[in-house]
């Protein structure tokens, strides 16, 4: 069964004749043992999503056509045969072409449901990056599949697929252990004896927590926001991600990206018709109606550093900064505490204090990035006080008011050994010369305690 209708999921292009490697189907192993009692029939099913409603509003001058590249030019450099094709009978399991890790080859489909089987040792723990460079017609369609071979029962488990449509490449990946793994290319429909499809496995040893994603069929969904630190392993790797937006809003998007190398950010719909395509350390503001989203990370080059994390950050866009939420306050030890002296509860503070908490719009939606100033004004002199900070993704802020004058002791509150004198002062919250709502407006500005039994 087909899972969703492709039309530009191309990321590498061209057929390779004259570039590939052989493989060699009449190695010494002995793989007359191992057994296939599978199906190669489709295996990923269209999750029930709905669809979305429109496109994406807000894109004039920001796009970009999907990425294309070319399985060759990555590895031009390398020695490899100039043979045109694997020429081996490679139709089953059992006489598998042999192949290794890294290098490219090319093979030919020549009927219609015929299957290319290939196996290699995988010598060290890591990730597996499969890629498939199939024959560009809409009426043929190649898919993909991995399987690892089970040495005790001599029987092959599949660990992967990639089922686009015709004319599409496959990609897959597999957080691979040590052992001896069994790839084929499968005609669901189709063929072209004049056209090879060329394929290559890479081995990344370095790679995010969120791998292995790279086809659609693996991507993790989220809803409305999207906040993932992630990397770029290998020439080809694709992090794929699933967004679901409940209602239409308007998101901010960006794809933070440190390093020199320059990645992309694609959106495509459920139909993987592109929507977009957005370079990176670029803020946009994008309206989403209500649906599903299909997004994807990539390098638009050859090149990335599999050490360097980028961000992805969307999230909805917040208005107007309108309230804070205060969350503690720390000060002098023997001072902080939230306390009631008789005037109802309110932070205690002395010398010093450190002031967290999260701006937030007139919708309750958190205020990233945005400046937040807090103003006190103590009993001694009048004099007002201020310090400020900025906030985070998510609004949350920390400001330090590192020196503060004593308090006088207008007040007092009398305990069962001691009289406690302090002051109540105003505590005043402003984002962008606008004073803020808040759920403290006043401290107890603590002076001095005298020892009195009663």
């Amino acid at each position: 069964m087909k899972k969703i209708i492709v039309s530009l999921l191309v990321v590498f292009l061209l057929p390779l004749i004259g570039i590939s490697s052989s493989a060699n189907a009449s190695e010494n192993t002995d793989m007359s043992k191992v057994t296939f009692n599978g199906s190669l029939e489709k295996k990923n099913q269209k999750k029930d999503y709905k669809n979305p409603e429109g496109n994406i509003k807000v894109l004039e001058n920001k796009t970009r056509p999907v990425l294309k590249k070319n399985l060759a030019a990555a590895k031009s450099n390398n020695s490899v045969s100039s043979n045109a094709a694997i020429q081996a009978l490679n139709d089953s399991p059992n006489n598998a072409a042999g192949i290794e890790i890294g290098n490219i080859y090319t093979d030919y489909i020549t009927k219609d449901g015929q299957q290319k089987w290939y196996h290699f040792t995988n010598e060290t723990s890591g990730k597996l990056t499969v890629i498939l460079q199939t024959v560009q017609s809409s009426s043929v369609d190649y898919d993909l599949h991995l399987f690892k071979l089970n040495e005790d029962t001599m029987t092959l488990d599949e660990v992967a697929n990639s089922t686009y449509n015709a004319g599409l490449n496959e990609q897959l990946s597999l957080i691979g252990e040590e052992g001896t793994y069994y790839m084929v290319v499968n005609s669901v429909s189709g063929s072209d004896p004049d056209s090879p499809f060329a394929f290559l496995v890479e081995r990344s040893s370095s790679y995010d927590q969120y791998e292995p994603d790279d086809n659609i069929y693996q991507a993790s969904a989220y809803m409305n926001n999207i906040y993932q630190n992630k990397t770029i392993d290998n020439s080809y790797d694709m992090d794929w991600v699933i967004l679901q937006v409940d209602t239409e809003k308007t998101l901010t998007v960006n794809l933070n990206n440190p390093t020199s190398i320059d990645y992309q950010l694609d959106i495509f719909d459920l139909s993987l018709n592109p929507l977009a395509g957005l370079e990176d350390n670029t803020n946009y503001s994008i309206v989403f109606p209500a649906g599903t989203y299909l997004l994807r990370v990539q390098s638009r080059s050859w090149d990335f550093d599999p050490n360097q994390e980028y961000t992805l950050d969307i999230r909805e866009k917040a208005g107007k900064a309108t309230s804070v939420v205060v969350s503690n306050i720390d000060t002098n030890d023997n001072v902080e505490g939230y306390i009631n002296y008789g005037y109802g509860y309110k932070w205690r503070i002395q010398n010093f204090m450190n002031i967290e908490g999260q701006l937030l719009d007139e919708n309750g939606l958190s205020v990233p990035y945005a400046n937040v100033e807090a103003r006190i004004t103590t009993a001694l002199n009048n004099e007002v006080y201020y310090a400020s900070s900025t906030t985070d993704r998510n609004g949350y802020f920390t400001i330090s008011f590192t020196s503060i004058p004593p308090a006088v002791g207008n007040f007092s509150y009398a305990n069962y050994a001691s009289y406690h004198y302090f002051d109540i002062i105003p505590l005043v919250f402003l984002s962008n010369g606008q004073i803020l709502n808040s759920n403290e407006d006043s401290l107890y500005h603590f002076a001095y305690s005298i020892y009195r039994p009663h």
